[in-house]
């Protein structure tokens, strides 16, 4: 009995806790209830703990790690000259007509001493990708720029990727997807980065190209303010867990030990564990800044995140957390997979509960837990404004698109992650695309 009373006085006192946050909590048969005025909706409580934690503990703790540690490694090391070191540029394309001669003569064009070999390799493009690659060639092509075509008939990104690795014969290459454009200076801040410091690889600095939708405004910021952030916060400790394939610098001795890239969604995502698991260093320059082309439909949208979680698991089943050498790698990876708890309980308990509360039923969340939405737009605010003081980042993005970033955003990421989440459990098929 006194076991008893002990673990039932507990309770209460967690569920008082909660009752002070916004949530209205009691102990009722073999579950809590949630409710207020007199309607009562019973749930587990270790339910509520799910979600409490999930979508205040847990983000609470990401976010202000985050933000210290990038305050902390604020100051970053000066900008490297690569002097006239030769590089090679991997551009990969599938039906990417439209798009291809303008990266490629971004490519041709950066403001880059050394010599410059660019091998495009198109995977089997039903359009006028190859000519469009054809006329690059021939008007961009000269001494310090070198332009190789090469096609891939077997289909796959990681494929057309490992063809052209097959071609590069320098110390270092660069992959820039065919929908990304590089700033002028880009590609001597990301080679320069890579050579003096001997990490494995070095992700640039993405940033979205356009925001003519609404989906598209969101996405800047999403980009600005989160992938920005970081990847700076993990690139500080030398563990950058993502060196995308649209613009990222690799050694070709590392990823050619490492295998090169393998099939899936995730196919950068692998292969950054891997070099990491190769006791590689993964930085993040944000000097290397390269424009890309984001979704501009709700459904581009979530393909795309979807393919990105789904890579995270394989990222996760090629290389575990455990047996990284590294011990930031390893803690990254983990917080990582934390992510899936995230994402279910925003989805499964905060979005549902704000909803109710919203039409005058707080069964869910309490009234007070409606702070939570402007508590995320301030520290959102915060990180941006951090974001926006540093050198190499400038804001262009809009205000109405920072507020559908805040309120909206997260709520399609979750539920096209928990998408994703789910394809990788029952292996399905996946695009092309990245």
């Amino acid at each position: 009995m006194a076991g008893r009373d002990t673990h039932e006085t507990t309770l209460e006192i967690l569920c008082q806790r909660c009752r002070r946050a916004g949530v209205a909590v009691g102990v009722g048969g073999a579950g809590g209830a949630l409710g207020a005025g007199g309607a009562a909706l019973h749930l587990p409580f270790a339910y509520v703990v799910f979600v409490v934690a999930g979508v205040a503990l847990l983000p609470a703790y990401l976010t202000g790690a985050m933000f210290l540690s990038n305050l902390l490694h604020r100051k970053l090391p000066p900008r490297f000259h690569p002097g006239c070191r030769p590089v090679s540029v991997i551009v990969c394309a599938r039906n990417e007509e439209k798009g291809i001669y303008g990266t490629i003569g971004s490519i041709a064009q950066q403001e880059y001493d050394g010599r410059v070999t660019i091998l495009c390799v198109d995977n089997g493009s039903t359009d006028g990708t190859m000519a469009e690659m054809r006329r690059a060639a021939a008007d961009f092509s000269r001494p310090s720029r070198v332009i190789r075509l090469f096609g891939c008939c077997e289909p796959g990104k990681a494929r057309a990727l490992n063809e052209g690795l097959r071609h590069v014969r320098d110390e270092y290459f660069v992959t820039v997807d065919a929908d990304t454009r590089l700033e002028t200076s880009a590609l001597a801040a990301i080679v320069g980065r890579i050579a003096a410091t001997g990490a494995g690889c070095v992700a640039g600095n993405l940033v979205s190209a356009g925001a003519r939708t609404w989906v598209q405004k969101m996405q800047f910021w999403d980009y600005f303010v989160s992938i920005a952030a970081i990847k700076r916060y993990q690139g500080s400790y030398g563990a950058t867990l993502v060196a995308q394939g649209a613009f990222s610098a690799y050694e070709t001795a590392a990823v050619r030990a490492a295998g090169g890239w393998t099939d899936g969604a995730g196919e950068d995502i692998v292969l950054t564990y891997r070099l990491l698991a190769a006791g590689r260093r993964s930085l993040y320059e944000p000097r290397a800044v390269g424009f890309t082309d984001v979704p501009a439909t709700l459904g581009a949208l979530a393909r795309q995140r979807s393919r990105w979680a789904r890579g995270m698991f394989e990222g996760l089943a090629a290389v575990k957390p455990w047996s990284q050498p590294d011990a930031f790698a390893g803690y990254f990876e983990t917080l990582n997979l934390s992510i899936v708890w995230l994402d279910l309980a925003y989805i499964f308990g905060f979005v549902p509960g704000v909803a109710l509360a919203l039409l005058g039923m707080p069964w869910l969340a309490g009234w007070l837990t409606l702070l939570v939405l402007p508590l995320m737009l301030i520290g959102t605010a915060s990180v941006c404004r951090f974001q926006r003081r540093l050198p190499e980042m400038e804001a262009r993005g809009s205000a109405w698109g920072f507020l559908l970033f805040v309120l909206v955003f997260q709520v399609v990421q979750s539920a096209c992650s928990l998408w994703g989440y789910a394809a990788a459990l029952t292996r399905r098929g996946i695009d092309w695309k990245r």
